[in-house]
Parts: C-alpha cells; structure tokens; sequence
C-alpha cells in the first residue's frame, strides 16, 4: 500500500473568482434598474446574482476548509467536505435564488403594474448577458481541454469538483435567465402587458431550480462515492496488464476523493519466492503507477491467488 503524503497549497479554483467578481458588478446593476424599471423580471435576476455571490463565498469558504491537513480522525483529510459546501450552495441557489424569484413572479401577476423606462432594463440586461457570457467562458477554458472535448455535460456529470461544476452551473443559469428576463421585459413593453414581465421573473426562477436540482442530484453522486471517469479508469486498467509483473488484473477501484483519488487493485503477480520480492514488487508498481497518474493520491495493492477466485474488491 502506498500513501501519497503531499497536502494541496493551490488557491481556489479561478472559476469561483470569475463568477464571484461578474456577479457583484452584475447584482448592483440589476438592483439599480430593477428600481428604476419596476421590472420584477429584472428584480428576479437582482436576487439570482446575489444568491450567486452568497455561493461563492460559501464555496471560497468550503475550499479553504477541504485543504486542512489530516488528523487521526480523518487520514484522508477533508477534501470530501467540499462537496458539502457544495450541496449547500445547491440548495441555496434553490430555495434563494428560484422560490424566491418565482414568488417575486407571482406577486407581480398577482398586482401588475406598467413597466417604467424599459428600454433602461433592456440595456442593462444586454450589458448583464455580456458580462455572465464571458464568465461562463472563463470558468469553461478552467476545465482541461481533455475534458471538454467530450462535451460539457459529460463533464458535469463526471467531474468530481464540486467548486468548479457549480460555477459552471450558475454561470450558465446565469446566461439563460439573463436571456428569459429580457425576452420577457420586450414582450412586455410591445404588447403593454405587465404580465409578461411577471412570467419573466417566474421564468427565471424555475431555470435556477432546475440547476439547483440538477447540481444535487451530481453532488449526491460524489458525496455517495462515485468512480473516476470511465476513460481514466481504463487507462489505468490497460497500464497495469501491461505490466509484466502482473498476470491478470482482478479487480480495479478508482474512488474520487476531492480532486485527488482512492485506487484499490487486486492482481495476480509473475513474482514468486520470498515474502520480501514481493514486496519490492507491489511498491515498484505503486510508484509507477503513481508517477502515470498523478491524481492517485492513495493506492492500495493487494496480490491475489488464482484459487482465490476472481471475487472484486
């Protein structure tokens, strides 16, 4: 068994930045014209971006917390507990960010009232779609290309950091609700309709709760155990049958763990003889494999005897 002892410096995910920076400048906007409009299309979105800039301090906070060192009760440190910070921003975006845009929604169908200076709400919420589309293209080129090349919602699905994925989410409900508000708010000031600027606010509320669930249901996923990607996983597969100590691979587990992972093998070794050449050997595949995939923070190596069956881990 081998145990890689390096502790992660690296500052917070840029994402978290990019999103955290666009959403203060973007909220103090749609605040402003929100007022001056009597939009609640334009109120709505004021209360999604600062539900945003509520989650990313909460993800800032649960970065630095996923960094703290090991201790004798959690040898594995506390990578995991991003995830759930994680969940919390989720549920954050839900109930803040979507019920209270689609309340916002109703109250404005309920009462309407005619819009005021529309075409000021139709400016900033253009500059606003600018702004969110250019963090949302920044938070994308943070994620490796690798991984991008098989699509983005691929990667949503399978990434196993949490901060990350979240700001992807937000800032993508961010360029969508930016888009409802605006369809809702020209509706609105051609047809003279107010009700159409309520539907906008409602409109942008189900869009932050359909992320939000959409972010649970992965994060659930992670805070589980979930594997690492398919195509990681048999990379590593097709390493170790190449190597000729190995016989046969029995059994291969790779368990993400915060940005690093959990690798369990069991094998069937050419080696035979003394106790201690096989030892030797075992440690010489676990540096190997680890020097290939550095993500492979703690590996566990267990030989096994053909009699013993081929039974997983």
């Amino acid at each position: 068994m081998k145990v890689n002892r390096r502790h992660h410096t690296s500052g917070p995910p840029r994402a978290i930045y990019y999103a955290l920076a666009s959403n203060i400048a973007v909220a103090t906007c749609k605040y402003g014209v929100a007022l001056l409009t009597n939009s609640g299309a334009a109120l709505a979105e004021a209360i999604h971006s600062s539900a945003d800039c509520l989650n990313q301090i909460i993800m800032l906070y649960g970065h630095r917390r996923a960094r703290a060192r090991p201790d004798e009760q959690h040898p594995f440190g506390f990578g995991r507990e991003q995830y759930v910070y994680g969940m919390l921003v989720a549920m954050q975006l839900f109930v803040v960010g979507g019920l209270a845009s689609v309340a916002v929604g109703v109250f404005r169908a309920l009462h309407p009232s005619p819009l005021d200076r529309p075409w000021l709400a139709v400016g900033v919420l253009c500059a606003s779609g600018v702004i969110e589309a250019i963090a949302l293209r920044a938070t994308i080129r943070t994620i490796e290309p690798r991984h991008r090349a098989h699509g983005l919602f691929n990667w949503f699905r399978e990434s196993g950091r949490a901060a990350v994925m979240l700001a992807a989410g937000e800032d993508f409900a961010s360029v969508v609700g930016v888009a409802v508000s605006l369809i809702a708010v020209v509706a609105s000031m051609l047809s003279q309709n107010p009700l159409f600027d309520a539907l906008g606010g409602i409109g942008v509320g189900l869009v932050l709760m359909g992320t939000a669930l959409f972010s649970m249901r992965e994060i659930k996923s992670l805070l589980v155990g979930e594997s690492a990607h398919q195509g990681v996983r048999d990379e590593m597969d097709a390493w170790l049958r190449t190597r000729p100590e190995i016989r046969n691979v029995v059994s291969l587990v790779a368990l993400k763990w915060a940005d690093d992972l959990v690798i369990a093998v069991q094998a069937e070794l050419e080696t035979e003889g003394r106790a201690s050449d096989l030892v030797r050997t075992i440690g010489r595949i676990e540096n190997d494999l680890k020097s290939q995939f550095p993500a492979a923070r703690w590996i566990y190596f267990e030989p096994e005897l053909r009699e013993h069956g081929r039974n997983p881990l």
